[in-house]
């Protein structure tokens, strides 16, 4: 018993969660028909599992003095969940309303007689003696009327689970929305599994009626487990499209905020060369925390950063407002700002870095766009290094660049994510550049790469020297929590 007390608890606990967050829904929308029977589909489907754990079950029968009542009030409660599921999908039809309204009043009213049916058998049959939580159906299915009733509700729960299984199935290729796709083709799943639960009991039924049938033992035990997955999955797929496109949203935004941690060095090194390119730069951080003052110093800055705001009220600014929230944005601004830097590094561009990358690189075996990445960040490094030294090469600022996005913003993302990587870390960037000649070595501005040297690097964020980067993140920040003291002012 203890087994199935866990496990009715467990999904007790999910399906009732799950009624709980669409409720919410209900009581703004009250006229959706819709929405009235999902909110009574999984309200009814998550009932059983609490009067259905063996505590629960007996305590029942000794509060109304009926031995094994809660039985009847389970398999009741099943059969109004499964009518308003059907009835829901039905809804969803593209039929006429006519025709829904029909299907509609046909399925109330076999569910109706179903119950009532029940009821009646229940009353009439002899179920007296010790409660049976768990074998009900094996104790009590010769029992004169009990058989009645429990072939009357194991027929209404096969048929609407083989109605859930066509139904779901046929909606799922046709509906658009991905997560409604993905929640309808869970409920089949789930069906399949209720499926595996009435289709046993009906046989080990049958069997018992011509002959001692072996199927007992999947009857009480194999039979019960299958539908409490089915309840699951029932209270997955059905809210499903709710939750679904916040999971959606948190994806994108853990996407973007990679992509936006991965662009930063090639950005700041573009944005510190041609800060008029930069949407708004923010202050660089200058506060920096140990473990020992961390608590002084978080409570500090929140006392701080409170009356910071309440003096700032008169300037706000609601363009350079921006938080993590905000993400795709400061990610499409980083796209523009080194596209901008690129084309302003143009009269700076040299040949014969890329000559030299196309050569490191194609004695490392790069081939394609991998290759096309690494000459493209030597040839930023390298104008960036001429622009420090006044090196202008008017003639090759027309030079094209290598863009395989052909327009598409991801594509674009994902290349510039190749070409920052490759900035920040390849070897042969550093090594173009040292191939390379240049008439005033003792003049350049930092190199980018793993090459040792005593000067900052513009890949790493957090290097000293006289003028700031517009954007300063810790490379040891904890994540996107810091992203408004990188981009507000």
């Amino acid at each position: 018993m203890l087994l199935f007390t866990v496990v009715y608890g467990i999904l007790s606990v999910i399906t009732w969660s799950a009624f709980a967050y669409k409720v919410k829904d209900l009581i703004g929308d009250w006229r959706n028909r819709e929405l009235r029977l999902l909110c009574l589909a999984i309200a009814t489907f998550a009932t059983p599992f609490v009067l259905a754990s063996p505590e629960v079950y007996i305590g029942i029968d000794q509060l109304l003095g009926v031995p094994n009542l809660a039985t009847l009030l389970v398999y009741t409660s099943v059969a109004v969940c499964l009518t308003s599921f059907v009835a829901l999908l039905v809804s969803w039809s593209s039929a006429g309303q006519d025709k829904v309204r029909l299907w509609h009043r046909l399925l109330v009213g076999y569910s109706v007689t179903t119950v009532v049916v029940m009821t009646v058998c229940f009353f009439l049959g002899n179920v007296s003696g010790d409660e049976h939580p768990l074998d009900f159906d094996v104790h009590f299915e010769q029992v004169r009327y009990i058989s009645v009733f429990l072939l009357s509700y194991q027929l209404l729960f096969t048929v609407s689970m083989a109605g859930l299984v066509q139904l779901c199935w046929r909606y799922a290729r046709a509906v658009e929305g991905p997560w409604l796709r993905r929640g309808l083709r869970t409920v089949t799943v789930g069906a399949v599994f209720g499926l595996g639960y009435a289709v046993p009991k009906v046989v080990n039924m049958v069997w018992d009626l011509v002959g001692a049938s072996p199927l007992h033992y999947v009857s009480s035990v194999v039979s019960p487990l299958s539908a409490s997955v089915a309840a699951a999955l029932f209270a997955v797929g059905f809210t499903m499209p709710a939750w679904g496109a916040g999971v959606s949203r948190a994806h994108d935004f853990a996407v973007d905020f990679r992509s936006y941690r991965r662009l930063h060095p090639l950005w700041s090194a573009v944005a510190e060369q041609f800060p008029d390119v930069v949407l708004f730069p923010p202050t660089p951080r200058s506060t920096r925390w140990t473990v020992r003052g961390l608590g002084r110093l978080a409570g500090r800055q929140v006392i701080e950063i409170r009356d910071g705001r309440l003096a700032l009220r008169p300037y706000d600014d609601p363009e350079v407002s921006h938080t993590a929230q905000d993400m795709e944005l400061l990610l499409s601004r980083q796209i523009v700002e080194i596209r901008d830097g690129q084309l302003a590094l143009r009269p700076y561009w040299d040949p014969a870095v890329a000559r030299s990358a196309r050569d490191l690189a194609q004695a490392q075996g790069l081939t394609g766009d991998d290759a096309e990445a690494v000459i493209e960040a030597a040839q930023i490094a390298g104008a960036l290094r001429a622009r420090a030294t006044g090196q202008a090469l008017p003639q090759y600022q027309d030079a094209a660049l290598h863009d395989p996005a052909d327009g598409d913003l991801r594509e674009e993302i994902a290349w510039l994510i190749r070409v920052a990587d490759a900035y920040r870390s390849s070897p042969i960037v550093p090594a173009a550049l040292d191939r390379s000649p240049s008439p005033s070595r003792s003049a350049q501005g930092p190199s980018p790469g793993p090459s040792p040297g005593p000067s900052p690097s513009p890949a790493d964020p957090t290097s000293p020297g006289p003028s700031p980067s517009p954007a300063d993140p810790d490379p040891a920040d904890p994540g996107p929590a810091d992203l408004p003291h990188r981009v507000q002012t």
